[in-house]
């Protein structure tokens, strides 16, 4: 990963990821059987965004996840340095997709989004966010931690604070669990939705 400052992500954005990190489990959780997403995919998509937002944690975490996979370490390196290069053509726009989604913190283009359910499917299009949202809600409790970590070290960021920094994490490993519950509860009633279905018709 570039040597570069990683995101701090405030409460209300943690929050918010929360909510939709676990809506995006369940989503990907119910849909394996469909095979509409490799594991390869799911690890570039991830990796994709932890590059973008820096965790250090994540990257650590996603590293070995993706070597499990048999992605080579090589090209793994790559991606964490933002080169997409080696990328098969086939999963080339759900990465550059999840590049986009972190670079605009969770809010893509209508563009981005419709040429992704262009590219994959309205199905596999909602599992590509699916796999951003889980990501980007474990950065926002990584990076929180690894600012904790370097407080602790003497070597604090002055843009972070204390408050997100503890909260964060904290907040994350007591909602999460209880959402993925409701979400995975709610799915037996009704189909989980993380895309509008306006993009059903493009």
């Amino acid at each position: 990963m570039k040597n570069k400052q990683s995101r701090i992500f405030s409460i209300k954005e943690q929050l918010k990821l929360i909510h939709y990190g676990a809506k995006g489990f369940v989503l990907l959780k119910i849909s394996r059987k469909k095979r509409l997403m490799n594991k390869k995919l799911k690890e570039r998509i991830m990796l994709a965004v932890t590059e973008v937002n820096g965790c250090t944690m994540c990257s650590f975490v996603h590293t070995h996840l993706a070597l499990s996979s048999g992605m080579s370490r090589e090209v793994i390196n790559e991606i964490l340095a933002g080169d997409y290069k080696n990328i098969p053509i086939e999963d080339s726009v759900a990465v550059i997709f999840a590049q986009h989604y972190a670079f605009s913190k969770e809010m893509p283009s209508d563009e981005s989004i419709e040429r992704l359910v262009d590219e994959y499917g309205f199905k596999k299009a909602e599992l590509v966010i699916a796999a951003c949202n889980m990501i980007t809600m474990t950065n926002g409790m990584g990076t929180s931690m690894d600012y904790f970590y370097n407080r602790l070290r003497f070597k604090r960021n002055r843009s972070s604070n204390l408050m997100l920094e503890i909260l964060n994490p904290i907040l994350t490993m007591i909602f999460f669990p209880l959402l993925v519950v409701y979400n995975y509860i709610t799915s037996f009633f009704t189909n989980i939705k993380i895309l509008s279905l306006k993009y059903q018709t493009q």
